[in-house]
């Protein structure tokens, strides 16, 4: 009871601690910012590529006037406009900006990702988008002279690679792997690596880690012969992927990896009998220690969850079967732990990603392999570039090439088979706990051949399977109407109507997979709509649709007792004044920037809200406000929901 005290004490403590020191602080910029006050800023990471926009994360140092600013706390987001001739900040630079400063705003549409949680768990909460003028030089850089360096040949490294491989398919995989960076991995690719299940070989850690390790292992095995030797190779291994580690950037995945490794290896290497369980949880004391947020980032929740299950899962999977060949030996040790992370990650990874691949095995066999000689590769270009010998660097950029091409080939024929990728499927944190609970303990009752742990299994596994037909059943119950402002450039309304989704918005959303993905496909999920039954119509095509709850003609929508009329600035206004009889309307939707007057409408349209996207937002709002019509202004609103 004292230990259970004292560790409920000491978790506690860190709660309130982590709490006092995030914006709950009396220095946190937000809490006295004026208008009118000037920001000093340090530039804390290097600055990605975004377009028109170059993007990093700033401290704040002081907020007020510029003659009198006062000491303040805090970090934000920061984009800058790129314009072609304006030198941008780099790390450890200290900027003046203006107060552009917004809060960073949780999803305002049904489904949408919560990039506000996101961000908070790293301790921002606002943003700025800084144009030429808005920001000045101070002339000072405060960065971290060993970090300033890091960077920099991080830097050097991804244009070597950008030089070597123009195809940006190729470059983003060899970023990804050698470096850790994967921001520049085109969005068909990672589609493909995350529909067959091996999406997590482009992120730089545990298994690039343990592959370095046991090379190095390998290359200094001559050294136990020596007095003390295994002590040297230990330390020289430990220095190398560390020396790795910071050459990429030491990202978060990098860094989790890195110290789990080490303390791993050094347990392993010094003649002391370590449980692998304690050093995993060592290394994750250490990363909270650092940052306490990592443990609510889904990469570092995975990394756990999976390097315990294969420590825990695949020497169990892998006594199966025992071959009497190293190939075939290797081989079915590779499967079984790949079958031990999929099962052990199983409901996790349907929380965070929705999907499932049911060839992850076989991909894996193939892709994890192909991964490892893309990374041998990667890192021998990354040596040869330091040797002025160009006919050597085209030898070793072309074999890089070649291994990345032939890498997206497998991954995208595998992703592209039928039946590859299982999409649209969806847990709550309580589905998550049940399923968790399901699998742990029929684990349990195979290993150790217990009927009691089986029963128990089988008792939660029908929980759960109960818990989601109710929630199910809730949601074929309920239809709905929703409107919403995606970008000033995309108005979409969509129509639940028991099990599927209608969806009805512009030429550019319905074919931009990206923004059905961030902004439909999560409503979906979550209200149990499977993806062949999401139905996309494009409001610019005149053709009428029809469906049994469900009519679309013209700028008219009909479902169920519900009438919307869509007015945008390529409707024609005349053949709609030219009806007969006033028609009731139960909400008028205006947007792309119609030129239309309400009174000329009303003639011919008894409207019983109005919901103003863009154009002549006070005019038509005053007009309501006369007559006594509810308007919505989703400039400000963004989401406006009608049910049935």
């Amino acid at each position: 009871m004292g230990g259970l005290a004292l560790f409920c004490a000491i978790i506690a403590a860190g709660l309130i601690n982590v709490w006092l020191h995030t914006y709950q602080r009396p220095d946190f910029f937000a809490n006295s910012l004026q208008q009118q006050d000037n920001i000093l800023v340090q530039i804390t990471d290097p600055l990605q590529d975004k377009g028109t926009f170059a993007k990093t994360t700033a401290k704040i140092i002081a907020t007020g006037p510029e003659t009198a600013m006062k000491n303040a706390s805090g970090k934000i987001v920061v984009y800058f406009e790129k314009d072609g001739g304006t030198k941008l900040p780099q790390y450890g630079d200290q900027l003046l900006i203006r107060n552009k400063v917004s809060s960073l705003k949780p999803p305002l549409n049904p489904g949408e990702f919560d990039y506000h949680s996101y961000m908070s768990y790293k301790g921002i909460y606002h943003s700025a988008y800084l144009k030429k003028g808005e920001w000045a030089w101070t002339g000072n850089n405060e960065g971290n002279p060993f970090w300033a360096s890091v960077y920099a040949i991080n830097t050097r490294l991804k244009t070597e690679l950008a030089n070597a491989l123009p195809d940006p398919e190729q470059r983003g995989i060899a970023e990804a792997l050698v470096i850790g960076d994967e921001s520049d991995v085109p969005n068909d690719v990672m589609n493909d690596y995350a529909g067959t299940g091996t999406v997590h070989i482009l992120s730089v850690s545990g298994l690039h880690i343990g592959i370095i390790l046991i090379g190095l292992s390998w290359i200094f095995s001559f050294l136990k012969k020596l007095p003390y030797g295994k002590y040297m190779k230990l330390v020289l291994i430990l220095a190398i992927i560390w020396c790795y580690a910071f050459l990429t950037g030491f990202s978060a995945p990098i860094a989790r990896s890195v110290i789990m490794f080490s303390i791993v290896f050094i347990g392993m290497n010094i003649g002391r009998r370590a449980n692998i369980y304690n050093s995993i949880c060592g290394s994750a004391l250490v990363l909270l220690l650092i940052d306490p947020f990592v443990v609510m980032q889904a990469s570092c929740q995975l990394s756990f969850i999976a390097l315990t299950g294969i420590v825990w899962l695949q020497p169990r999977i892998a006594a199966w079967w025992d071959p009497n060949h190293k190939l075939p030996r290797y081989i079915w040790e590779l499967a079984a732990a790949s079958l031990a992370a999929q099962i052990i990650t199983l409901p996790i990874s349907i929380f965070y990603f929705n999907q499932l691949s049911l060839y992850f095995l076989p991909a894996n066999l193939i892709v994890i392999p192909a991964s490892f000689v893309v990374l041998v590769a990667g890192i021998a270009f990354v040596f040869v570039r330091m040797v002025p010998l160009s006919w050597l660097h085209h030898i070793f950029s072309g074999l890089l090439y070649g291994c990345i091409y032939v890498m997206n080939v497998i991954a995208r024929f595998i992703n592209q088979l039928p039946g590859a990728t299982l999409q649209g499927l969806y847990l709550n944190g309580l589905g998550v706990f049940l399923l968790y609970l399901f699998i742990i303990l029929v684990l349990f009752s195979i290993i150790y051949r217990s009927k009691k742990l089986l029963g128990a299994g089988l008792a939660f596994g029908l929980c759960f399977i109960l818990a989601r037909d109710i929630n199910i059943y809730n949601s074929l119950k309920t239809n709905e109407l929703n409107i919403m402002t995606v970008s000033p450039h995309h108005t979409v309304i969509t129509l639940k109507d028991r099990n599927r989704l209608f969806v009805v918005s512009d030429t550019g959303f319905i074919r931009d997979k990206q923004l059905l993905k961030y902004h439909i496909n999560g409503n979906a999920w979550q209200n149990f709509i499977s993806p062949g039954n999401i139905v996309c119509l494009n409001s610019e095509i005149k053709t009428n649709f029809s469906d049994a709850n469900l009519m679309e003609c013209g700028p008219l929508i009909g479902f169920y007792n519900k009438r919307i009329l869509m007015i945008n600035s390529e409707t024609h206004i005349k053949p709609l004044l030219s009806r007969g009889n006033p028609v009731g309307i139960d909400a008028l939707v205006l947007y792309n920037n119609p030129r239309v007057r309400l009174a000329d409408l009303y003639k011919k349209f008894r409207f019983k809200s109005v919901i103003g996207v863009s154009g002549q937002i006070r005019d038509w709002e005053t007009e309501c406000i006369e007559n006594s019509i509810p308007f919505i202004n989703l400039q400000k609103d963004s989401y406006f929901n009608i049910p049935i």
